[in-house]
């Protein structure tokens, strides 16, 4: 049973130099009630296993583990077997929570039983060399959660769910080092998993979300996410564009399309769309139409595919099936839906984003 409120879950391998800032800042959290640090050391060879020891026989609430060198996916495996708590929150050992993340995560979450996992805004330092792909992720992550706070009104809280619902298939909509977790929702899905090579944080969110569990967040800074070349996001080819394709389709055809039953039409001929294309064919998908605004496209195939414009889209009595915004020019999104709207295509149930 749970003895514990929250379970903080950080894997740690050669963190010597950031380590104990990140516990620090863990274990001084304005606390709303108690919390443990499951700390596993997926092995450290710069010296992090010993200044850990050091730390956790001094601290009664961190509690450590030593594994060999087997990667992230496979420490989570093993620290989520350790955790205590009614709930898991998850931590990096490079970045830094704030004083009032516990408490804000905690209160908003007990809010609503329907919310499996909340996370909250985040913002990566050190600023000085950050690209600007991160800093648009960092952007579009937060604005998801734009106003949804623990002490906000019902609405604003129900907003961020339904936006985050909206874009799940475009990345992962929520910081996986920003996690708080439901144990129930946790345990219902069975926890971490390695999964064909892809990314552990996102297909949790997705399995969550497949068996009914809303997804939300603080819209606050509540994490400071540490940017810099060795982060596992960089390093490691579950994190590549193809795997996250790989994932998303692989729900994709569980949730919405009956296992490849259904058909599809990709809004979109550029690279994003001829990706998406390739895939569902490969996994038999029927791919009905290819939707464009492009005068050059319209009236070609590609890949066997028609390609149609938007007005003729109005004229096919919704036989083109699901359809998939697969677009990654700025502004594009917006005028999918300024296109859609109109027909009665609705989000989420007729049409949805992808990339």
């Amino acid at each position: 049973m749970p003895t514990s409120l929250v379970s903080f879950l950080i894997p740690v391998y050669n963190a010597h130099a950031t380590v104990v800032r990140a516990l620090e800042s863990v274990l001084g959290q304005r606390r709303a009630g108690e919390l443990e640090a499951v700390v596993v050391d997926d092995g450290s060879t710069d010296g992090t296993l010993e200044l850990l020891e050091k730390l956790s026989s001094r601290e009664n609430r961190v509690r450590l583990v030593a594994v060999e060198h087997r990667g992230l996916v496979e420490a989570l495996i093993t620290g989520q077997r350790l955790c205590r708590g009614e709930f898991i929150a998850r931590m990096d050992s490079d970045d830094l929570a704030h004083p009032d993340r516990f408490r804000e995560q905690l209160a908003l979450i007990s809010r609503d039983p329907r919310l499996g996992v909340v996370g909250a805004q985040v913002r990566y330092f050190p600023r000085r060399s950050l690209r600007a792909g991160l800093l648009h992720y960092e952007s579009w992550l937060n604005s998801l959660l734009e106003g949804s706070r623990s002490d906000a009104p019902a609405e604003k809280i129900e907003a961020a769910c339904r936006r985050i619902e909206r874009e799940i298939f475009v990345e992962c909509p929520l910081a996986h080092p920003t996690f708080l977790i439901r144990r129930s929702a946790f345990e219902q899905v069975g926890g971490y998993r390695e999964f064909q090579g892809l990314p552990e944080d996102y297909d949790l969110l997705l399995r969550l979300a497949g068996k009914g569990w809303r997804l939300g967040g603080v819209g606050k800074v509540l994490h400071h996410w540490r940017e810099h070349p060795g982060r596992t996001s960089r390093i490691d080819p579950r994190y590549i564009a193809d795997s996250f394709r790989r994932l998303k389709l692989n729900h994709l055809l569980s949730l919405k399309l009956e296992g490849g039953a259904l058909p599809v039409s990709i809004c979109g001929a550029g690279p994003v769309g001829k990706a998406w294309l390739k895939d569902l064919q490969a996994a038999g998908v029927e791919v009905r139409f290819l939707i464009e605004v492009n005068p050059r496209r319209i009236g070609k195939k590609i890949h066997g595919v028609p390609v149609i414009s938007a007005e003729q889209l109005a004229s096919l009595d919704r036989s083109a099936g699901l359809i998939l915004g697969a677009v990654g020019q700025k502004g594009a999104r917006e005028n999918i839906r300024l296109s859609l709207g109109p027909l009665g295509y609705r989000e989420g149930e007729d049409y949805l984003f992808v990339a």
